[in-house]
């Protein structure tokens, strides 16, 4: 079983980590374009599973598997494999995802319920895949959740690859009828919950989990890296309103020290999980490992 699938508990639910890719090195301005390595180094608690000492990055992309009452829910499906995108890293690739997913004892077809915390290339890809040269729903028998206003944002955004993106990850879900449009705070039953956190895009919705007294929280891209707990007030390169996103951020950071919840940054790298703890007048991230899945 690989190192890049980990597994917690939050109540009786179980939350598996599996990764498609982690990249490393990355110099902050490249996804926070008013951050630098000095920046992130005046943070020391974010080496080493989130940045290097010369304060270069880590980010993730893995999607979040939710075992509860009997569901199995995807969170999040990460970029896919043969997709055309304007990104060379995300271009055309084929990532051992699904043989992951699989070594952590998924079977798609056993998947209930698919989340979006949104609809930006990088949270829709394994939604779909190719087969005899057609985009056909990988998990055939699960409901899709899109927020409504998410899913409106995207027919009419014409930004970079989204047009790309809803014609091979989300029309042909939505032809298959297996979609389900809901409010961004909607109830989806069994302790989840989505909770509004616009800003990155307009219909942005993070997830909570709650089970047996316990509270689990998968940030989606509210909170992009660690160092933004420290740095609440630095914007992700593709924030499409970034004051309401700096808003957003810090009441979800708040909500989750009050909480005490077990936060799973969708991105974060090497140690996904941990606790949000209050440090003077911002938050610093206190990772908790994972167990090895399978």
């Amino acid at each position: 079983m690989s190192e890049l699938t980990q597994r917690w508990r939050v109540g009786e639910a179980t939350i598996t980590a599996v990764v498609e890719s982690q990249t490393d090195g990355i110099p902050p301005a490249f996804f926070f374009p008013t951050a630098d390595e000095a920046l992130v180094t005046a943070h020391r608690w974010v080496l080493p599973h989130y940045a290097d000492d010369a304060g270069r990055l880590s980010m993730r992309v893995q999607a979040f598997v939710v075992e509860v009452a009997d569901r199995l829910v995807v969170v999040d499906p990460c970029i896919g494999n043969h997709k055309r995108r304007s990104q060379p890293f995300w271009d055309d690739q084929e990532w051992p995802f699904m043989e992951r997913f699989r070594a952590a004892g998924f079977d798609p077809e056993a998947v209930d319920t698919v989340v979006h915390t949104h609809l930006h290339v990088d949270h829709v890809g394994w939604d779909t895949h190719l087969d005899d040269g057609r985009w056909v729903p990988t998990f055939t028998r699960a409901r899709h959740l899109y927020v409504d206003t998410e899913l409106d944002w995207s027919a009419t955004n014409t930004e970079s690859d989204a047009p790309q993106i809803r014609e091979d990850s989300i029309v042909p879900v939505l032809e298959a009828g297996l979609a389900d449009v809901a409010e961004a705070d909607a109830d989806l039953g069994d302790g989840l919950r989505l909770a509004p956190t616009q800003g990155h895009t307009p219909g942005h919705a993070s997830l909570w989990i709650s089970s047996a007294g316990r509270l689990g929280l998968v940030t989606g891209d509210a909170i992009h890296h660690p160092v933004q707990c420290a740095e609440p007030d630095v914007s992700f390169v593709s924030d499409d309103d970034p004051e309401r996103a700096r808003a957003s951020r810090r009441s979800l950071l708040g909500q989750a020290a009050d909480a005490e919840a077990l936060v799973l940054g969708t991105h974060f790298a090497t140690e996904p999980a941990g606790r949000v703890a209050v440090a003077g007048e911002t938050w610093r991230f206190r990772p908790e490992p994972g167990a090895v899945a399978g």
